[in-house]
């Protein structure tokens, strides 16, 4: 029990972290209805790099229906555009906004900042440990 209660105590403080790092870089209400949901999106656009519709439905792995429309909702706050293809006028690419990109490099970068928060509270060796521990957990989640 003691481990589930740090691991949810070490969540919060991630998410925490993060939540203060965005409104300093950003402001406080800019974002502010920005959901998970969202977010998700967002980090698929910026991975796949101008996906089109049918490559962000296959990589969230949801119908392209719901891409579509999870696709329209951040458009309509400005965090996303999509493209119609020229090679091919049925096919649309997705890709950031100048707010969305920024919503991401803010991710990023609150992200690398609760990382060194952590580093900078550990021991080299601890953090080896630690390294080790990510490790074995990755190794034995992976699907």
């Amino acid at each position: 029990m003691e481990f589930e209660k740090l691991l949810i105590q070490i969540t919060e403080i991630f998410h925490q972290s993060i939540k203060q790092y965005k409104e300093k870089l950003l402001g406080t209400s800019r974002f502010s209805d920005v959901t998970l949901s969202h977010l998700f999106y967002l980090e698929a656009i910026y991975h796949l790099e101008n996906p089109t519709l049918t490559e962000l439905a296959d990589h969230l792995n949801v119908s392209k229906a719901s891409a579509t429309a999870g696709v329209q909702k951040l458009i309509k706050k400005g965090l996303a555009r999509k493209v119609q293809s020229s090679a091919d006028q049925r096919v649309y690419h997705v890709s950031l906004s100048r707010d969305g990109m920024k919503l991401i490099e803010a991710e990023i970068h609150a992200f690398a900042d609760f990382a060194e928060n952590i580093k900078s509270s550990l021991t080299e060796s601890e953090i080896r440990q630690l390294t080790n521990i990510f490790q074995q957990i990755i190794k034995h989640s992976r699907m």
